[in-house]
Protein backbone atom coordinates (compact mmCIF):
# COMPACT_ATOMS: atom_id res chain seq x y z
CA UNK A 1 0.00 0.00 0.00
CA UNK A 2 0.90 3.48 0.03
CA UNK A 3 0.66 6.45 1.41
CA UNK A 4 -0.46 10.14 1.36
CA UNK A 5 1.19 12.39 4.03
CA UNK A 6 -0.84 15.85 4.33
CA UNK A 7 0.26 18.62 6.17
CA UNK A 8 -2.35 21.76 7.44
CA UNK A 9 -3.00 24.18 10.23
CA UNK A 10 -6.53 25.26 10.06
CA UNK A 11 -7.64 24.26 6.14
CA UNK A 12 -9.91 21.71 7.53
CA UNK A 13 -12.46 22.16 4.92
CA UNK A 14 -10.01 21.65 2.64
CA UNK A 15 -8.51 19.26 3.60
CA UNK A 16 -12.00 17.12 3.80
CA UNK A 17 -12.37 17.73 -0.38
CA UNK A 18 -8.46 16.25 -0.69
CA UNK A 19 -9.65 13.15 1.27
CA UNK A 20 -12.55 13.16 -1.02
CA UNK A 21 -10.38 13.22 -3.81
CA UNK A 22 -8.53 10.34 -3.07
CA UNK A 23 -10.96 7.93 -0.51
CA UNK A 24 -13.95 8.69 -3.50
CA UNK A 25 -12.45 9.58 -6.88
CA UNK A 26 -9.30 6.98 -6.74
CA UNK A 27 -9.46 3.07 -7.26
CA UNK A 28 -6.21 2.49 -5.04
CA UNK A 29 -6.62 2.15 -1.30
CA UNK A 30 -4.26 4.40 0.46
CA UNK A 31 -2.83 4.96 3.70
CA UNK A 32 -3.53 8.56 4.83
CA UNK A 33 -1.60 10.19 7.42
CA UNK A 34 -2.51 13.66 8.86
CA UNK A 35 -0.76 16.19 10.92
CA UNK A 36 -2.49 19.60 12.23
CA UNK A 37 -0.30 22.32 14.79
CA UNK A 38 -3.98 23.56 15.45
CA UNK A 39 -4.60 23.33 19.16
CA UNK A 40 -8.11 22.08 18.19
CA UNK A 41 -7.78 19.92 15.34
CA UNK A 42 -9.06 16.96 16.37
CA UNK A 43 -12.68 18.21 16.67
CA UNK A 44 -12.31 19.37 13.32
CA UNK A 45 -10.91 16.37 12.09
CA UNK A 46 -13.35 13.08 13.25
CA UNK A 47 -15.41 12.72 10.71
CA UNK A 48 -12.60 12.36 8.10
CA UNK A 49 -11.75 9.09 6.99
CA UNK A 50 -7.43 9.42 7.77
CA UNK A 51 -5.58 6.17 8.71
CA UNK A 52 -2.82 8.25 11.65
CA UNK A 53 -3.83 11.75 12.86
CA UNK A 54 -0.44 13.42 14.59
CA UNK A 55 -0.76 16.27 16.93
CA UNK A 56 2.05 19.00 15.53
CA UNK A 57 3.85 20.96 18.23
CA UNK A 58 2.47 24.18 19.09
CA UNK A 59 4.60 26.48 17.78
CA UNK A 60 3.53 30.17 18.08
CA UNK A 61 2.45 31.95 14.28
CA UNK A 62 0.61 35.18 14.04
CA UNK A 63 0.73 37.20 10.62
CA UNK A 64 0.89 40.18 13.40
CA UNK A 65 3.97 39.06 14.41
CA UNK A 66 7.26 40.95 12.88
CA UNK A 67 7.85 38.98 10.09
CA UNK A 68 11.68 39.64 10.49
CA UNK A 69 12.57 37.81 11.92
CA UNK A 70 10.24 36.05 14.72
CA UNK A 71 7.65 35.44 12.34
CA UNK A 72 9.18 33.97 9.70
CA UNK A 73 11.03 31.48 11.62
CA UNK A 74 8.36 30.54 13.46
CA UNK A 75 6.04 29.86 10.85
CA UNK A 76 8.93 28.17 8.81
CA UNK A 77 9.77 25.68 11.84
CA UNK A 78 5.56 25.11 11.93
CA UNK A 79 5.35 24.10 8.32
CA UNK A 80 8.58 21.50 8.55
CA UNK A 81 7.07 20.35 11.69
CA UNK A 82 3.95 18.93 10.14
CA UNK A 83 5.84 17.89 7.04
CA UNK A 84 7.65 15.92 9.24
CA UNK A 85 5.49 14.57 11.39
CA UNK A 86 2.42 14.09 8.47
CA UNK A 87 5.45 11.89 6.82
CA UNK A 88 6.52 9.88 9.65
CA UNK A 89 2.73 8.31 10.07
CA UNK A 90 2.64 7.31 6.56
CA UNK A 91 6.15 5.70 6.52
CA UNK A 92 4.57 4.08 10.39
CA UNK A 93 1.75 3.19 9.01
CA UNK A 94 3.56 0.81 6.50
CA UNK A 95 3.41 2.55 3.20
CA UNK A 96 5.89 1.53 0.65
CA UNK A 97 5.68 5.31 -1.25
CA UNK A 98 4.91 8.11 0.01
CA UNK A 99 3.39 11.45 -1.36
CA UNK A 100 3.35 14.72 0.56
CA UNK A 101 0.51 16.75 0.36
CA UNK A 102 -0.83 20.88 2.41
CA UNK A 103 -4.06 21.11 2.48
CA UNK A 104 -4.69 22.76 -0.62
CA UNK A 105 -2.36 20.34 -3.18
CA UNK A 106 -4.89 18.60 -4.72
CA UNK A 107 -3.73 15.79 -7.37
CA UNK A 108 -6.78 15.36 -9.78
CA UNK A 109 -5.16 12.36 -10.97
CA UNK A 110 -4.31 9.49 -9.63
CA UNK A 111 -2.16 8.04 -12.33
CA UNK A 112 0.19 10.68 -12.19
CA UNK A 113 1.34 9.22 -8.77
CA UNK A 114 1.18 5.80 -9.78
CA UNK A 115 3.16 6.64 -12.86
CA UNK A 116 5.69 8.81 -11.11
CA UNK A 117 6.32 5.34 -8.42
CA UNK A 118 7.11 3.49 -11.45
CA UNK A 119 9.48 5.67 -13.21
CA UNK A 120 11.31 5.85 -9.97
CA UNK A 121 11.50 1.74 -9.81
CA UNK A 122 12.66 2.00 -13.55
CA UNK A 123 15.34 4.13 -12.48
CA UNK A 124 16.48 3.41 -9.03
CA UNK A 125 15.25 6.43 -7.67
CA UNK A 126 14.39 7.13 -3.66
CA UNK A 127 12.55 10.09 -4.36
CA UNK A 128 11.14 12.37 -7.38
CA UNK A 129 10.49 16.17 -6.42
CA UNK A 130 9.43 19.39 -8.59
CA UNK A 131 10.77 22.62 -8.53
CA UNK A 132 12.69 25.54 -10.24
CA UNK A 133 15.31 22.78 -10.16
CA UNK A 134 19.19 22.59 -8.41
CA UNK A 135 20.59 25.76 -10.49
CA UNK A 136 18.26 28.45 -8.80
CA UNK A 137 19.92 30.43 -6.61
CA UNK A 138 17.66 32.56 -4.18
CA UNK A 139 18.43 33.94 -0.66
CA UNK A 140 15.67 31.66 0.85
CA UNK A 141 17.14 28.91 -1.49
CA UNK A 142 20.82 28.96 -1.97
CA UNK A 143 21.46 25.65 -3.10
CA UNK A 144 18.11 24.86 -5.65
CA UNK A 145 14.67 25.20 -5.56
CA UNK A 146 11.84 21.56 -4.70
CA UNK A 147 8.50 22.02 -4.21
CA UNK A 148 7.27 21.20 -0.23
CA UNK A 149 4.52 19.96 -2.29
CA UNK A 150 3.70 16.71 -4.49
CA UNK A 151 7.18 15.16 -3.61
CA UNK A 152 6.94 12.01 -3.16
CA UNK A 153 9.72 8.80 -1.78
CA UNK A 154 10.45 5.59 -0.47
CA UNK A 155 9.37 4.86 2.82
CA UNK A 156 11.98 2.26 3.49
CA UNK A 157 15.13 4.55 1.61
CA UNK A 158 13.98 7.71 4.12
CA UNK A 159 13.18 5.59 7.19
CA UNK A 160 16.89 3.98 6.33
CA UNK A 161 18.82 7.39 6.14
CA UNK A 162 16.49 8.73 9.01
CA UNK A 163 15.83 11.66 6.84
CA UNK A 164 12.59 13.19 9.34
CA UNK A 165 15.49 12.73 11.67
CA UNK A 166 15.95 16.93 11.84
CA UNK A 167 15.05 19.85 14.02
CA UNK A 168 13.93 22.59 12.40
CA UNK A 169 15.63 25.09 14.31
CA UNK A 170 19.01 23.67 13.42
CA UNK A 171 17.96 24.33 9.51
CA UNK A 172 18.16 28.33 9.72
CA UNK A 173 14.51 28.47 9.81
CA UNK A 174 15.49 32.57 9.62
CA UNK A 175 16.93 32.37 6.29
CA UNK A 176 16.04 29.18 4.98
CA UNK A 177 12.15 28.30 3.47
CA UNK A 178 10.85 25.01 3.66
CA UNK A 179 11.45 24.38 0.17
CA UNK A 180 15.34 25.65 0.32
CA UNK A 181 15.58 22.94 3.76
CA UNK A 182 14.35 20.49 2.02
CA UNK A 183 16.84 20.76 -0.77
CA UNK A 184 19.44 21.13 1.40
CA UNK A 185 18.44 17.73 3.84
CA UNK A 186 18.07 16.53 -0.42
CA UNK A 187 21.16 17.06 -1.03
CA UNK A 188 22.59 16.01 1.98
CA UNK A 189 20.78 13.02 3.16
CA UNK A 190 19.22 11.55 0.16
CA UNK A 191 22.22 12.33 -2.32
CA UNK A 192 21.77 14.22 -5.38
CA UNK A 193 22.11 10.44 -7.57
CA UNK A 194 18.94 9.20 -5.68
CA UNK A 195 16.41 11.45 -6.79
CA UNK A 196 15.16 13.68 -10.15
CA UNK A 197 12.67 15.94 -10.79
CA UNK A 198 9.94 15.12 -12.75
CA UNK A 199 8.97 18.50 -13.24
CA UNK A 200 10.61 22.10 -13.33
CA UNK A 201 7.67 24.54 -13.23
CA UNK A 202 7.44 25.45 -16.97
CA UNK A 203 4.32 23.81 -17.84
CA UNK A 204 2.12 25.31 -14.91
CA UNK A 205 -0.99 27.39 -15.79
CA UNK A 206 -3.53 29.99 -14.37
CA UNK A 207 -7.12 29.62 -13.92
CA UNK A 208 -7.49 30.87 -17.33
CA UNK A 209 -5.04 28.78 -19.24
CA UNK A 210 -2.13 31.23 -19.40
CA UNK A 211 1.30 30.20 -18.63
CA UNK A 212 2.80 30.71 -15.24
CA UNK A 213 4.44 33.89 -14.60
CA UNK A 214 8.07 32.77 -13.42
CA UNK A 215 9.14 33.07 -10.55
CA UNK A 216 7.19 35.55 -9.61
CA UNK A 217 4.38 34.33 -6.06
CA UNK A 218 5.35 30.85 -7.20
CA UNK A 219 2.48 28.81 -5.49
CA UNK A 220 -0.17 32.07 -5.57
CA UNK A 221 -3.38 32.79 -6.65
CA UNK A 222 -2.95 29.17 -8.35
CA UNK A 223 -0.99 27.08 -10.48
CA UNK A 224 -2.00 23.88 -12.26
CA UNK A 225 -0.04 21.20 -14.03
CA UNK A 226 -2.32 20.56 -17.30
CA UNK A 227 0.21 17.27 -17.64
CA UNK A 228 -0.16 15.74 -14.08
CA UNK A 229 -3.38 17.88 -13.32
CA UNK A 230 -1.52 18.84 -10.15
CA UNK A 231 -3.32 21.76 -8.30
CA UNK A 232 -2.68 24.33 -6.21
CA UNK A 233 -4.78 27.49 -5.08
CA UNK A 234 -3.77 29.77 -2.62
CA UNK A 235 -7.40 31.21 -1.59
CA UNK A 236 -6.18 34.25 0.80
CA UNK A 237 -4.08 35.73 -2.50
CA UNK A 238 -7.66 35.81 -4.09
CA UNK A 239 -10.68 38.05 -3.49
CA UNK A 240 -13.46 37.34 -1.32
CA UNK A 241 -13.94 33.43 -1.73
CA UNK A 242 -12.84 33.32 -5.58
CA UNK A 243 -9.98 31.67 -4.92
CA UNK A 244 -12.50 28.73 -3.28
CA UNK A 245 -14.68 29.26 -7.03
CA UNK A 246 -11.74 28.67 -8.67
CA UNK A 247 -10.83 25.52 -6.72
CA UNK A 248 -14.48 24.22 -7.51
CA UNK A 249 -13.99 24.97 -11.12
CA UNK A 250 -11.41 22.58 -11.74
CA UNK A 251 -13.19 19.89 -9.38
CA UNK A 252 -16.14 20.25 -11.88
CA UNK A 253 -13.79 20.61 -14.82
CA UNK A 254 -12.06 17.13 -14.53
CA UNK A 255 -15.11 15.48 -13.18
CA UNK A 256 -13.58 14.59 -9.37
CA UNK A 257 -16.92 14.99 -7.92
CA UNK A 258 -17.53 12.11 -5.93
CA UNK A 259 -17.80 12.63 -1.88
CA UNK A 260 -20.11 14.70 0.42
CA UNK A 261 -17.19 16.93 1.44
CA UNK A 262 -16.92 17.89 -2.38
CA UNK A 263 -20.45 17.57 -3.08
CA UNK A 264 -20.67 20.27 -0.63
CA UNK A 265 -18.22 22.45 -1.61
CA UNK A 266 -19.16 22.37 -5.08
CA UNK A 267 -22.94 23.31 -3.87
CA UNK A 268 -21.48 26.35 -2.05
CA UNK A 269 -18.83 27.77 -4.48
CA UNK A 270 -19.18 26.65 -7.61
CA UNK A 271 -20.00 29.81 -10.45
CA UNK A 272 -19.85 28.73 -13.77
CA UNK A 273 -16.52 29.35 -15.50
CA UNK A 274 -17.59 32.68 -17.61
CA UNK A 275 -19.00 34.25 -15.04
CA UNK A 276 -15.75 33.42 -12.45
CA UNK A 277 -13.16 34.20 -14.99
CA UNK A 278 -15.36 37.61 -15.88
CA UNK A 279 -15.37 38.39 -12.34
CA UNK A 280 -11.90 37.63 -12.13
CA UNK A 281 -10.50 39.41 -15.04
CA UNK A 282 -12.61 42.40 -13.96
CA UNK A 283 -11.05 42.90 -10.34
CA UNK A 284 -7.35 41.99 -12.07
CA UNK A 285 -7.71 44.67 -14.51
CA UNK A 286 -8.96 47.57 -11.99
CA UNK A 287 -5.99 46.53 -9.27
CA UNK A 288 -3.44 46.37 -12.94
CA UNK A 289 -4.31 50.00 -13.63
CA UNK A 290 -3.33 51.15 -9.81
CA UNK A 291 -0.16 49.06 -9.52
CA UNK A 292 0.79 50.84 -12.88
CA UNK A 293 0.34 54.18 -11.71
CA UNK A 294 2.90 53.13 -9.14
CA UNK A 295 5.85 52.68 -11.37
CA UNK A 296 5.04 48.55 -11.15
CA UNK A 297 5.17 46.05 -13.59
CA UNK A 298 2.28 44.16 -12.90
CA UNK A 299 4.44 40.64 -13.87
CA UNK A 300 6.12 40.84 -10.42
CA UNK A 301 2.85 40.29 -8.26
CA UNK A 302 2.92 37.38 -10.36
CA UNK A 303 -1.10 37.95 -10.55
CA UNK A 304 -1.41 38.02 -6.21
CA UNK A 305 -4.51 40.00 -6.46
CA UNK A 306 -3.91 40.21 -2.26
CA UNK A 307 -0.87 41.57 -3.08
CA UNK A 308 -1.55 43.60 -4.90
CA UNK A 309 -4.77 45.24 -2.93
CA UNK A 310 -2.23 45.24 0.21
CA UNK A 311 0.13 47.84 -2.37
CA UNK A 312 -2.75 50.22 -3.50
CA UNK A 313 -4.40 50.30 0.13
CA UNK A 314 -0.71 51.96 1.65
CA UNK A 315 -0.98 56.03 2.61
CA UNK A 316 -0.68 58.52 0.27
CA UNK A 317 2.69 59.47 1.49
CA UNK A 318 4.14 56.32 1.27
CA UNK A 319 2.66 55.75 -2.29
CA UNK A 320 4.32 58.61 -3.47
CA UNK A 321 7.99 57.09 -2.02
CA UNK A 322 7.54 54.31 -4.02
CA UNK A 323 6.43 55.62 -7.54
CA UNK A 324 10.00 57.39 -7.00
CA UNK A 325 11.61 54.11 -5.83
CA UNK A 326 9.88 52.27 -9.25
CA UNK A 327 11.47 54.80 -11.52
CA UNK A 328 14.89 54.95 -10.17
CA UNK A 329 15.03 51.31 -10.21
CA UNK A 330 13.52 50.94 -13.42
CA UNK A 331 15.79 53.26 -14.77
CA UNK A 332 18.68 51.26 -13.26
CA UNK A 333 18.13 47.80 -13.87
CA UNK A 334 16.80 48.38 -16.97
CA UNK A 335 19.06 50.96 -18.62
CA UNK A 336 22.32 50.55 -16.97
CA UNK A 337 22.65 46.76 -15.27
CA UNK A 338 19.99 45.28 -17.83
CA UNK A 339 19.16 42.62 -15.68
CA UNK A 340 16.52 40.19 -16.32
CA UNK A 341 13.22 40.92 -14.36
CA UNK A 342 12.82 37.11 -13.79
CA UNK A 343 16.40 36.82 -12.19
CA UNK A 344 16.64 40.14 -10.30
CA UNK A 345 16.20 38.92 -6.77
CA UNK A 346 18.38 35.75 -7.51
CA UNK A 347 22.00 34.99 -6.49
CA UNK A 348 24.43 36.43 -9.39
CA UNK A 349 25.65 32.34 -10.01
CA UNK A 350 22.12 31.66 -10.57
CA UNK A 351 21.80 30.04 -13.51
CA UNK A 352 17.61 29.75 -13.84
CA UNK A 353 16.23 29.44 -16.52
CA UNK A 354 19.07 29.01 -18.62
CA UNK A 355 20.83 25.60 -17.89
CA UNK A 356 19.57 23.01 -15.56
CA UNK A 357 21.93 20.86 -13.59
CA UNK A 358 22.88 18.08 -16.00
CA UNK A 359 23.33 20.33 -18.35
CA UNK A 360 25.90 22.28 -16.40
CA UNK A 361 28.24 19.54 -15.14
CA UNK A 362 28.33 17.80 -18.24
CA UNK A 363 29.60 20.64 -19.98
CA UNK A 364 32.16 21.73 -17.21
CA UNK A 365 33.24 17.79 -15.63
CA UNK A 366 36.06 16.47 -18.32
CA UNK A 367 35.98 12.51 -16.44
CA UNK A 368 39.69 12.35 -17.19
CA UNK A 369 40.36 14.88 -15.10
CA UNK A 370 39.29 12.66 -11.82
CA UNK A 371 40.09 9.09 -10.75
CA UNK A 372 39.02 5.60 -11.17
CA UNK A 373 37.11 6.60 -7.39
CA UNK A 374 35.20 9.15 -9.34
CA UNK A 375 33.82 6.62 -12.38
CA UNK A 376 30.60 7.05 -11.67
CA UNK A 377 29.08 10.41 -12.54
CA UNK A 378 25.76 11.13 -11.08
CA UNK A 379 24.96 13.78 -14.16
CA UNK A 380 25.49 11.20 -16.72
CA UNK A 381 22.18 9.81 -15.23
CA UNK A 382 19.95 11.92 -15.95
CA UNK A 383 16.24 10.12 -15.63
CA UNK A 384 14.12 10.19 -19.29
Amino acid sequence: MNGIAISVYDKFEEVGVLIDIIRKNWKENYFISLCSNHPEAKKYIKDLDVNNFTQGSDIKFSPEMPWKWRGRTNLVCRVLDTIKKSCLGAIEGGAEYVMHLHSDAWPLDEYFMINIINKMKENNKKAAVRGFGLTYYAPDTPLGNMDDMFFIFESDYFKKISFFNYHPLELFPHKLSPHGVLILLFLGKVGIKNFFYYADYSQLEYWDGKKKILPFERAKPSIFDPITKLLHVHTDAFPNELGKSVQAYYLVKYNVTKGENIKRFIEKYYIPKEDLFEKLKRIEDELDRGIRRLGYNPIIFGRNFSLKRKILKKPKKEKIKILIKNLINSFYYKIIKKRDLRTLNLYHDSLWPYKDIYQLYNEIIIPEDFPDEYKYLWFKDEPK
